[in-house]
């Protein structure tokens, strides 16, 4: 019994460091290739404007008359939502961290300015856990109210 019971408590204390070190690790696929995010995971917790999964597309947001004036519009939305931390800030793109006030999860934001195009492509991916019980997406529609409204 004594063994089970240790091999009990190895078990959590594993998958606790691995979910820890998940949760401060910027992951890999965070960033720009070829003007594209990454593809989403297979897990749902995570939304973008550049999939064609229709449970996980969200609409990318208009542009404003400049670059300048749509970053500053993007970070003047981002200080009026929940605790987040911007981590990049060039050029056309901008990453932005969000963590949970109940648990302290990490959620990773990714905005792509394409001026080309005149729209904001917007990603939000978990960075712990399989769902998110719809997170991403309402952190998506605070936004996009805020920053249409602005």
């Amino acid at each position: 019994m004594a063994v089970i019971a240790i091999l009990l408590v190895a078990l959590v204390i594993g998958v606790t460091a691995k979910m820890v070190w998940q949760n401060i690790k910027v992951p890999a696929y965070v960033g720009m290739q070829d003007g594209k995010f990454a593809p989403l995971p297979s897990s749902p917790n995570a939304v973008s404007s550049q999939t064609n999964e229709t449970a996980r597309k969200v609409e990318p947001l208009p542009t404003r008359a400049t670059l300048e004036e749509t970053r500053n519009a993007i970070t003047h939305t981002l200080s009026q939502l929940g605790k987040n931390k911007i981590i990049t800030l060039e050029g056309s793109y901008v990453h932005t961290v969000f963590t949970s006030a109940q648990m302290g999860y990490n959620d990773d934001v990714e905005f792509w300015i394409d001026q080309d195009e005149g729209v904001v492509h917007y990603r939000s991916q978990s960075r712990v856990g399989y769902g998110d019980m719809g997170a991403n997406r309402a952190r998506y529609e605070n936004f996009k109210r805020i920053y249409s409204a602005n």
